[in-house]
């Protein structure tokens, strides 16, 4: 899956019609909106009793809201060849900002539920 990223990403860095801005906005639903959402589902989850006190569960539910995008997404736009170097891209950038996103969230995570 990561060859057939990098190779989508060889043609994508050369002709991609994904604007900056479009990229920025990804990257700010994907990693500010969705962790500050996971937040608010996990602590309703756990005040309305469907979640236990158990810490690392709840750090675990709201960590899955932080992570970058999924490697087989890239494999599905492959194989249905549509949108393959604009999916690279963006998977690139998500997962050059997922490297300092994952370490702050975490760090939040662990103190939310500490």
């Amino acid at each position: 899956m990561t060859l057939i990223v990098g190779a989508n990403l060889l043609r994508g860095l050369q002709r991609s019609g994904v604007g900056w801005l479009l990229i920025l906005g990804i990257i700010a639903v994907r990693y500010i909106a969705l962790p500050l959402f996971g937040i608010g589902i996990v602590k309703a989850a756990h005040h309305f009793g469907m979640v236990g006190s158990y810490s690392l569960y709840q750090f675990i539910l709201m960590l899955q809201f932080a992570l970058p995008p999924a490697m087989s997404v890239g494999t599905i736009t492959q194989l249905f060849e549509a949108g393959e170097s604009e999916c690279s891209v963006i998977m690139l950038w998500t997962y050059a900002v997922a490297s300092f996103s994952l370490t702050l969230w975490s760090t939040v995570f662990m103190w939310l539920v500490a």
